[in-house]
C-alpha cells in the first residue's frame, strides 16, 4: 500500500474513533488486546453475549431483532451464550445443542419467554431437556446431542471468548474483536445499537486504491 494511502487510512480510523468517543463518551470500551476473529476478509464480526436467565438480555431482544433486520450485509452476527458459571454453562449447552440440531429458531425465544414471562425455573440439564421435549423435540436425539463432543467444544470455545473479552456481565456486544459495548455502558439498548452501527461503519473504512 502506498505511504500516502496508508496515512490517509490511519487518519480516517483515528478521526472516526475520536468522533465516537466525543459523541458516545463511555458507550464502549476498546478490547485490549484485540481478540482474533474467524470471519472472512471483508466481513465484520458482531458477537452478542447473553444468558437465558438474564432479564436484560430478554428485554433487549426486540432492539436486537430490529438491528439485525437493518444490519449491513457484510456483518457476521453470532450469538454467544456466555458460560460464566455452572448455571450459565447449562444454558450454553442447551443453546449449542439446539444449534447443532438446527432447532435454534424453535427453542431460543420460547426458552427466554418461559423463564421471564412464565417465571419457570429452567436452569439445570434435566429441566432444559424436558423443556425441549415440551416443544416437540425428540428426547433421545436432544440428549445425545447434549452429551456430544461437538457441543462440549462449542461451550469451551464460548468460555474462552468470555475470558478473552474479559466479560463481566451480559448482555454485551463485541465488534470485530476490538470493541465491547453494553446497555449499561451506552445508557440504553437503542443507543447501544447506534454505537454498534458506528463501530461497524468504522471497520468498513477501506484504504484508497
Amino acid at each position: 500500500m502506498p505511504l500516502i494511502n496508508r496515512l490517509t487510512l490511519l487518519f480516517l480510523i483515528a478521526t472516526s474513533q475520536t468522533l465516537y468517543a466525543a459523541e458516545w463518551g463511555e458507550g464502549y470500551d476498546p478490547v485490549d488486546p484485540p481478540v482474533a476473529t474467524s470471519v472472512a476478509d471483508g466481513k465484520v464480526e458482531v458477537l452478542e453475549f447473553f444468558w437465558y436467565g438474564c432479564p436484560h438480555c430478554y428485554h433487549m431482544e426486540p432492539d436486537l431483532e430490529s438491528w439485525l433486520k437493518a444490519k449491513p450485509e457484510n456483518v457476521e452476527f453470532v450469538r454467544v451464550p456466555a458460560p460464566l458459571n455452572s448455571r450459565w454453562t447449562a444454558h450454553a449447552q442447551f443453546f449449542y445443542t439446539a444449534e447443532i440440531l438446527g432447532l435454534t429458531e424453535k427453542l431460543h425465544t420460547p426458552l427466554f419467554a418461559a423463564i421471564h414471562d412464565k417465571k419457570r425455573k429452567i436452569y439445570d440439564k434435566n429441566a432444559l431437556i424436558d423443556f425441549a421435549v415440551e416443544q416437540g423435540v425428540d428426547k433421545e436425539k436432544f440428549t445425545e446431542a447434549w452429551n456430544s463432543f461437538g457441543v462440549y467444544v462449542k461451550v469451551q470455545n464460548a468460555k474462552k471468548l468470555g475470558q478473552r473479552y474479559q466479560l463481566d456481565g451480559v448482555p454485551a456486544i463485541a465488534v470485530n474483536g476490538k470493541y465491547l459495548t453494553s446497555g449499561s455502558r451506552a445508557g440504553s439498548y437503542s443507543k447501544m445499537f447506534e454505537i454498534v452501527s458506528q463501530l461497524v461503519a468504522g471497520e468498513n473504512v477501506k484504504p484508497a486504491q
